[in-house]
């Protein structure tokens, strides 16, 4: 299952030319990635007030497409891995094509993993059972052929 976000892209997100400047889609991941933590019940105030984090260790992009100001788009967000302290995130953003007249069209994929942390420590710790049971829905496993 894919946990999908609207989202419309906004000045703030743009360079002088009204493209999207490349580390704003890292705002537009993170607030997905946000989203979906409290959309399964465990916003990352929760997780803090529990005295855990989730630092991000690592993150692959490919750009595909340019987002332009105004535009509508859907990141989706999936599980490709789940680990005893890391979760690896799927991210893809799809918009319209104007110019070729395409509703749907990949502007983005990446792919980010997360590392469960003890904050007093800073030390990678168990993901607890009841987040990850909670995050296992969204576990899309594909095969190599």
């Amino acid at each position: 299952m894919k946990f999908v976000n609207p989202k419309r892209i906004r000045f703030q997100h743009c360079d002088p030319a009204g493209i999207v400047f490349y580390p704003q889609y890292y705002i537009l991941l993170h607030e997905t990635q946000e989203d979906f933590f409290l959309h399964i019940g465990y916003s990352l105030n929760h997780i803090i007030d529990e005295g855990s984090g989730v630092p991000i260790v690592d993150m692959k992009t490919q750009f595909c497409g340019m987002c332009r100001q105004g535009d509508e788009v859907e990141i989706e967000l999936s599980i490709s891995k789940l680990g005893g302290s890391s979760v690896c995130m799927e991210y893809e953003i799809f918009g319209a094509n104007k110019q070729k007249n395409i509703q749907r069209e990949l502007k983005l994929k990446a792919t980010g993993t997360i590392v469960y942390v003890d904050l007093a420590s800073n030390k990678p710790t168990k993901l607890p059972e009841k987040f990850r049971t909670a995050l296992e829905p969204y576990l899309e496993i594909t095969l190599d052929a």
